[in-house]
């Protein structure tokens, strides 16, 4: 039957506490019902998988044009991006984004990325002590991204930076908002600068966005609304996903010892590590018209928290869901997203994913981990250094 009342909680999605370990907070929020009233934010809350997927796939109610974020400050600066916006205008941004990141657009990386895994495996092959967020996840990714994008060697440095600030400023106002806002400044400061049309390498996606522009297809305010998404959204997430994985194979040697038996799981085991180690923990909504679901009514023009970390471990979904098992395949997870607005750059993620794993499996028996360190960030969630030795 319908619920009776209306569900609530005001529980602080963005404290410091909830966002270092997140997970019992979303279990009671999946418990309180299928849509919660967040009562310290005025918006509603959609934690479980089932109402996740279907909000992601409504783009006409669950609209992304006020921005993904719940302070007008970040949305405003972010408006009419590839993130922020609804079609028409988004399928223009999307069409010129899948061209350039389909797995056919990517097959002549494939073979720089292999050996760049082989070759930062093989640096810590002697079993020396490394971290496996900066030594390792941190060392490996954004050398692809920015190489991709034809980015000049001046200021790369600054690209993770980058990142962390934009998935920080989508969270409430608080403490750490006026850092997050100065580096998105300087974020647009480099793409309009340093990463400036005529400073991008030829041949590069910063090229055929600018391509874009030329051939009449979208004006130059959207092209450096896309080079700020290349930048601020195309590392951090893999990072994190790269670092969970050495994580979560350390705490769980059976699951490796499987994979090492049977290497064709890599694709599989990547998606259990996505699913239980979301990166992206939440992205918001704001409904175009009235949304009913089990007797409650968000009214048109609320904000909706849309948790993908939370509805990828949802009980309702799947079964025993806080165990790591890379035989699950659950090729249905949101951490990508679904919809129009799923990850373009999935493809990217996955090519560097499966390289790094296969390199790993080929050197590596044994994973030794000290005390794993969270991030705090509104919006991501994961390792900021995991102490590690490899036994071979």
């Amino acid at each position: 039957m319908p619920s009776t009342t209306l569900p609530s909680s005001d529980v602080d999605l963005f404290a410091t506490d909830t966002l270092l370990d997140p997970y019992p907070v979303y279990a009671r929020l999946r418990d309180a019902g299928p849509v919660v009233r967040l009562s310290r934010f005025n918006a509603w809350a959609l934690p479980r998988y089932e109402q996740v997927s279907a909000a992601l796939r409504d783009h006409e109610t669950f609209s992304s044009a006020s921005g993904v974020g719940f302070t007008a400050e970040m949305n405003e600066l972010m408006a009419g991006g590839v993130l922020a916006s609804d079609p028409p205008h988004h399928t223009t941004l999307r069409v010129i984004l899948s061209r350039m990141l389909m797995p056919r657009a990517l097959r002549d990386l494939g073979p720089s990325v292999t050996a760049a895994a082989e070759e930062i495996v093989d640096r810590f092959a002697d079993g020396e002590e490394f971290d496996a967020v900066s030594d390792l996840a941190e060392a490996f990714t954004p050398r692809f991204v920015a190489d991709l994008i034809g980015l000049p060697e001046e200021g790369r440095d600054q690209l993770l930076e980058f990142g962390a600030s934009t998935f920080e400023g989508l969270g409430p106002s608080g403490e750490r908002t006026p850092a997050a806002m100065r580096q998105q400044q300087a974020l647009l400061q480099y793409v309009t600068t340093t990463a400036a049309k005529d400073r991008l390498a030829e041949g590069g996606l910063g090229a055929r966005v600018w391509e874009a522009v030329d051939s009449g297809e979208i004006d130059e305010f959207a092209a450096t609304t896309l080079m700020m998404a290349f930048l601020a959204t195309g590392m951090d997430t893999t990072i994190l996903s790269l670092a969970a994985a050495v994580r979560l194979f350390a705490e769980h040697p059976n699951q490796w010892d499987a994979l090492r038996a049977d290497p064709s799981l890599v694709p599989a085991a990547y998606l259990e590590v996505l699913r239980i180690a979301s990166p992206v923990t939440v992205f918001s909504r704001v409904t175009t018209r009235a949304w009913e679901c089990d007797g409650v009514t968000i009214p048109a023009g609320d904000r909706v928290a849309v948790m993908y970390a939370s509805a990828n471990r949802d009980e309702r979904k799947w079964a025993d869901p806080e165990r790591f098992d890379i035989t699950r395949k659950p090729s249905d997870h949101l951490t990508f997203g679904v919809g129009i607005h799923a990850c373009v750059g999935q493809n990217l993620a996955k090519l560097e994913a499966h390289a790094l794993l296969t390199a790993l499996l080929a050197r590596v028996r044994r994973f030794e981990i000290g005390k794993p360190e969270f991030i705090v960030n509104n919006t991501l969630h994961g390792l900021g250094k995991l102490p590690c030795r490899i036994v071979t």
